[in-house]
């Protein structure tokens, strides 16, 4: 995975919910974790063309408070399934490691970020260093970007994967089993 993105704004405002803006409450109702079950939803409770016209490396970005609500990580998972990176002004801290947990490109503190762009424009994020740039309006503006640690879950595909890859790797060493 990486973490230079350039694509097409989803620009999405404050207050959006995890549950029926993201995704309908049903699949969190029903624990669906399946990625190609969840990517026809994404986003259908704001726009319900969003997943036809969403492409890879695209940039969703958010107002304040983005996936609010209750803490379920299908939204999510929606978006991770399309392969596009998430940039908000706010996320509740559930929804931020739902975010690691999906493993979504995200940068989570970008104050005023919605004031300087509008969907459509073309962006480029460089999720490591935090960087933002609009090609179609030309600015750009550095934001704080997650620590090296949580990057590493991001760039692992998310908690499984990262979990995986952290035991092949004690197991490597000549840890101890689990027994």
């Amino acid at each position: 995975m990486e973490l230079n993105y350039r694509g097409r704004c989803w620009k999405f405002g404050d207050n959006v919910g995890v549950d029926g803006d993201m995704m309908p409450l049903e699949f969190a109702l029903q624990r669906e974790t399946r990625l190609d079950v969840l990517a026809p939803y994404a986003m259908t409770g704001l726009d319900p063309d969003f997943p036809q016209k969403v492409r890879s490396h695209d940039i969703v970005v958010g107002g304040k408070r983005f996936a609010q609500g209750n803490p379920h990580i299908q939204g999510l998972l929606g978006l991770a399934a399309h392969n596009v990176g998430l940039v908000c002004e706010s996320i509740p801290r559930g929804s931020l490691r739902n975010a690691l947990n999906a493993g979504l490109p995200l940068l989570p503190a970008c104050p005023g970020i919605t004031q300087r762009l509008e969907s459509g424009d073309e962006l480029e994020v460089d999720f490591r260093s935090g960087r933002v740039r609009n090609l179609t309006q030309n600015w750009e503006q550095t934001f704080d970007p997650l620590p090296a640690a949580l990057l590493d879950i991001i760039l692992a595909g998310g908690w499984q994967p990262a979990l995986k890859r952290r035991v092949e790797e004690m197991l490597a060493r000549g840890a101890a089993q689990p027994t």
